[in-house]
């Protein structure tokens, strides 16, 4: 900890976000996974990178193939921060 890690992610995700359909800067992924589980975070992740509100994916199987119909083609940035 205390590398600026985070701090060179988010310099490189605000300076090329902007050439990219879909993009997302999830922090504190840790954090967020014990409070309020993956399921949540995934579906958040999903709906802010989509741009789309709430995806309204229920089970894991059928959002994993959501995601390769919706993201397959399309440049996307996504960072995890303090992933453990």
């Amino acid at each position: 900890g205390g590398m600026g890690k985070t701090t060179i992610a988010r310099a490189i995700y605000e300076q090329i976000y902007t050439q990219l359909e879909g993009c997302y800067f999830l922090a504190n992924v840790r954090e967020g996974s014990q409070k309020r589980g993956l399921d949540h975070l995934q579906v958040e992740l999903l709906s802010k990178t989509l741009k789309d509100g709430n995806p309204n994916v229920g089970i894991s199987n059928t959002r994993i193939n959501f995601i390769k119909d919706r993201l397959h083609s399309k440049k996307v940035l996504i960072v995890l921060d303090d992933v453990d």
